[in-house]
């Protein structure tokens, strides 16, 4: 083997050695989190838990999913808290998180079926333990009038449920949730 060759190898082993892809959480899904203009980008523990849900800056800040990969016109969800548990008041809000790339597919998919359109998707966790709770949704841009549903999936059976809303206003959606999870905000003609 010449030089030359020998050089080159040892060139394009190291190029692959140190250019490691970095692999999305689930196939197909880029993650990228960027920081808008308006992002505050002298508190870095900030940006690096938006980094971790996958979010923005600005969503994490506010508690809210603005965009999804793989849909194009996405309303925004949020949740601010004083969710009412087991029909006590309390100061718990329920972290609003981006769902993996398959429910939204599904969801997608799910509202088809019903001739409607995806709003949003979103993931509710929480630690707080209760058997009803009524969460109140912060959702810009609707008046109240719409013919909104809200779905959670099951894991186990692999289904959309419709959850019962309770109130609808503007800029608001009102839900009474039975446990924690993805959440499918469906608009139907």
């Amino acid at each position: 083997m010449n030089r030359f060759a020998k050089v080159f190898s040892l060139v394009l082993t190291g190029a692959m050695v140190f250019s490691t892809p970095v692999m999305a959480k689930e196939v197909g899904a880029p993650v990228a989190v960027y920081l808008e203009e308006s992002s505050d980008v002298g508190v870095p523990a900030i940006t690096v838990a938006a980094i971790a849900e996958d979010k923005l800056v600005d969503e994490y800040m506010a508690n809210a999913v603005t965009g999804i990969w793989a849909m194009d016109s996405v309303t925004p969800i949020a949740q601010g808290g004083d969710v009412i548990l087991d029909g006590q008041k309390s100061n718990v809000t329920f972290p609003v998180l981006k769902p993996e790339l398959s429910r939204v597919y599904s969801a997608k998919d799910f509202a088809a079926s019903l001739g409607g359109t995806v709003l949003n998707v979103v993931k509710i966790e929480t630690h707080v333990g209760f058997g009803v709770a009524n969460v109140n949704f912060y959702v810009p841009g609707i008046t109240g009038s719409e013919n909104i549903h809200v779905y959670t999936y099951s894991e186990s059976t692999n289904t959309w449920t419709e959850l019962n809303i309770t109130e609808k206003r503007a800029d608001h959606v009102v839900v009474d949730m039975i446990g924690t999870g993805v959440l499918a905000f469906i608009v139907t003609p």
